[in-house]
């Protein structure tokens, strides 16, 4: 069983693991993107699978990269801004954000299972490569899960005064 100290891990270990698929979906894409252009300009035989490919490939890169650009103060910032205000102001708004990731992550989550249940009860495939389209929606409520849980580490962590990741609101662009 795991301790609730260990949760906080836990989720950063499952973060930093869906941050690699994203980085493989995305050489995946390109590698496709790359070999469709080729069938099609230069062997002038178009493959219509590989447009399909890399849209769906794109779905793991945003969803699954999420909480990895959460965790590493990577979503955009107005710094300038943010350096002006005092320290406790600064963690108030750190958690504010934090809270409406979190808050954005559970709609998400909910939405993307509501859409991967539609496309599991009607059976529903993809065009070109006849792919259950369950597969692919399965990864918005992941990912957006996983965003979910990150913000409450994050959340913790500031509450805790836990300084492994930083201060609040300092991103990896300000070092």
């Amino acid at each position: 069983m795991i301790g609730p100290r260990k949760i906080p891990e836990r989720v950063e270990q499952l973060t930093e693991l869906l941050a690699r698929i994203a980085g493989l979906a995305l050489i995946g894409m390109m590698l496709v993107v790359c070999y469709g252009v080729v069938m099609r300009y230069v062997l002038r035989s178009p493959v219509a699978w590989a447009n399909e490919f890399a849209r769906f490939s794109f779905l793991p890169v945003v969803a699954f990269g999420l909480a990895y650009a959460l965790r590493q103060g990577a979503h955009v910032a107005t710094e300038f801004f943010i350096r002006a205000l005092s320290g406790g102001i600064r963690k108030g708004l750190y958690l504010f954000s934090a809270a409406l990731f979190f808050g954005y992550g559970v709609i998400s989550c909910w939405a993307g299972w509501r859409l991967a249940s539609i496309a599991f009860a009607q059976g529903l495939y993809s065009d070109e490569a006849e792919i259950p389209l369950v597969l692919v929606l399965a990864v918005i409520p992941i990912g957006f899960l996983v965003l979910s849980l990150q913000a409450i580490v994050q959340m913790w962590k500031a509450l805790s005064g836990d300084s492994s990741q930083g201060r609040p609101l300092e991103t990896s662009h300000s070092k």
